[in-house]
């Protein structure tokens, strides 16, 4: 920066300024914790987990296979950027949350109820399948203009020795 300084310096102190007049407080606030998923094209219908990350920095899955998780490290769906939500895919038992993922299309609309009564809209953009040695994380967690929404299941073959699946089945959303 200018005369040696550092340019956090400058960064930091932007940070701390006080929230200028005539703009709401509730635009500074994060958007509400989402409780509920709907996906009425194959019916889902899912309160939500909260998911964090596991030791070897993947994102934990859902410990109820009937439920689907928000990673709630990330954005909240409806804020901006993408938010994330995992499901099983089945378990010993039989199907689980998101075993129908696969079969939305374009233009098949999402919802994500939040915590403080509002609800997120989403509408399908694509869905896209990648070996989970070959995790798009940018596509997946990298920032977007927008509010965006990615749910996330386990698709391919069955590696029994390692007990999962190979694959990663990605469904990508925009706010509708």
């Amino acid at each position: 920066g200018p005369r040696g300084r550092p340019a956090a310096a400058s960064t930091i102190r932007a940070a701390e300024r006080p929230v200028p007049l005539g703009v709401s407080a509730v635009q500074a606030t994060p958007a509400a914790a989402p409780v509920r998923l709907t996906i009425p094209s194959i019916a889902v219908d899912s309160r939500l987990e909260r998911l964090g990350v596991r030791d070897d920095g993947r994102l934990a899955a859902p410990e109820d296979f009937g439920r689907a998780g928000w990673f709630a490290a990330g954005p909240a769906p409806g804020e901006r950027g993408p938010a994330v939500i995992a499901g099983h895919v089945d378990s010993r038992d039989g199907p689980a949350v998101f075993h129908r993922l696969g079969e939305l299309r374009a233009g098949d609309m999402i919802e994500v109820a939040r915590a403080d009564g509002a609800v997120a809209r989403f509408r399908v953009t694509g869905v896209a399948e990648a070996p989970k040695d070959a995790f798009p994380t940018d596509a997946v967690y990298g920032p977007t203009a927008g509010p965006t929404l990615r749910l996330i299941t386990c698709t391919g073959s069955f590696d029994r020795e390692a007990r999962r699946y190979r694959s990663n089945l990605i469904v990508y959303a925009v706010a509708a």
